[in-house]
């Protein structure tokens, strides 16, 4: 296990930085609406309101973020989008109005927004192309505490401190956005082929994309590419469907105890945190396509244990629920592991921020997508909730097997770069 992790030697800042972020996450997340309710006269409609405009302004953000990144690299648009983010926090907590919260909301989703098309990039260039895979599973491993960390302290400074706990929450948030900053900053030894200020290329191994250059033009003619980004929306509808819905599904359709969904949610936070890395190590050495595959067939099988738990005793149901969120847990491991170093061997350096701003509009769309398709199935019953998700599973399985034969990056093997070269699938 220790010979597959990565040589960190050097790069501790960034690890902290990134820690550090996940932290402030985990602190507002859980109360990021009771906070609005309980410090100003706001009724929850109008937060939520506030909030699910906000969430929209992602989709333009995430394409205007992909251009920074490439003008000016992942390493110095991760830390621009860290500075925004607290600024944005920073006015949460003087928030007294709708409009107000709706302006210091956008901010936020502008410095996310910009954060998660660089973040992949930004370990690309610290990975220097190479074995991708336990790099990500390293920074995932470490953020996932990070976002424990921060959720407890949370509970805690709100059990403790009443109503100056939210304010608590929100100003360290704030000034952990700013410290990641700072670390990100002084971390300056990035890759040797990170793309600075003067954009200059590095090298790029896959023969296909040699030639690719700087414009959206150029991006949006990569069909195949852009067919994995249709994959990438199925991928995160599935993953954002078994968070948002089977809470809901095992307590108000199977009738199960109302501590059912934190336990389930528990689970699926204990073991991203603590699997990512042995999961990593699992999969090393196989075709990325091939165990892409194999995450989608987990998945529907979450799915299929999720759907019988509205057929067999509460008891039954209750053991079923909690093998269906180990199985979609591993499932999203895999994906977490594979779907950036996908993304970014599909780019040269010129072109990876639009290659990953891409990839995570798909899951924005998603974000905006995914409440209400699943507030419909669930209002027609149990089996039009989950078999049409159990088919999409399948669904995503036959494109991963299309797309390989015209993506190399999917045919590479997890943690083992270099050409791909015409490889079999």
């Amino acid at each position: 296990m220790r010979a597959w992790l990565p040589d960190a030697r050097g790069h501790r800042r960034l690890f902290s930085a990134l820690s550090i972020d996940a932290l402030g996450t985990g602190l507002f997340l859980p109360f990021s609406i009771l906070y609005f309710t309980a410090m100003t006269e706001l009724t929850l409609g109008r937060v939520g309101l506030a909030l699910s405009i906000a969430a929209l302004v992602r989709i333009p953000a995430t394409a205007g973020a992909g251009m920074f990144c490439d003008r000016f690299g992942a390493r110095s648009t991760v830390i621009v989008s860290n500075l925004i983010q607290a600024v944005g926090f920073f006015n949460y907590l003087f928030v007294g109005s709708f409009g107000h919260l709706l302006g210091a909301a956008v901010v936020v989703q502008l410095g996310n927004s910009a954060f998660w098309v660089a973040y992949p990039a930004l370990v690309h260039d610290v990975a220097e192309g190479k074995r991708q895979e336990s790099w990500f599973a390293l920074i995932t491993t470490l953020r996932q505490a990070g976002l424990g960390v921060g959720a407890l302290g949370a509970s805690l400074a709100v059990a403790i401190g009443g109503v100056n706990g939210y304010t608590t929450i929100v100003a360290v948030n704030a000034l952990s956005f700013t410290v990641a900053a700072i670390l990100t900053r002084l971390d300056s030894s990035g890759g040797a082929h990170a793309v600075g200020v003067s954009g200059a290329p590095e090298h790029d191994d896959s023969p296909q994309h040699t030639a690719k250059g700087g414009g959206w033009a150029s991006t949006l003619r990569d069909q195949p590419f852009l067919g994995f980004v249709v994959l990438n929306f199925g991928l995160a509808l599935l993953s954002l469907a078994f968070g948002l819905a089977v809470p809901v599904f095992l307590v108000n359709t199977v009738h199960l105890p109302p501590w059912i969904p934190g336990t389930v949610l528990a689970v699926n936070a204990v073991l991203g945190a603590l699997g990512a890395t042995p999961m990593g190590a699992a999969i090393t050495g196989h075709r990325r396509w091939s165990s892409l595959m194999a995450s989608q067939a987990i998945v529907g099988g979450a799915f299929v244990a999720v759907l019988c738990c509205a057929y067999v005793p509460s008891a039954v149901s209750i053991c079923l629920a909690l093998v269906a969120v180990v199985l979609v847990t591993v499932g999203e491991l895999i994906q977490s592991l594979i779907v950036s170093p996908i993304v970014n061997d599909c780019a040269t350096a010129a072109s990876r921020g639009r290659y990953n701003s891409l990839s995570q509009m798909a899951f924005s769309i998603g974000d905006v997508v995914t409440p209400a398709l699943m507030a419909v199935l669930l209002a027609h019953g149990p089996a039009a909730t989950w078999i049409p998700m159990a088919a999409l599973a399948i669904v995503d399985m036959l494109g991963i097997a299309l797309l390989a034969g015209h993506l190399p990056a999917m045919r590479r093997r997890v943690n083992h770069p270099g050409r791909t070269g015409p490889d079999a699938v």
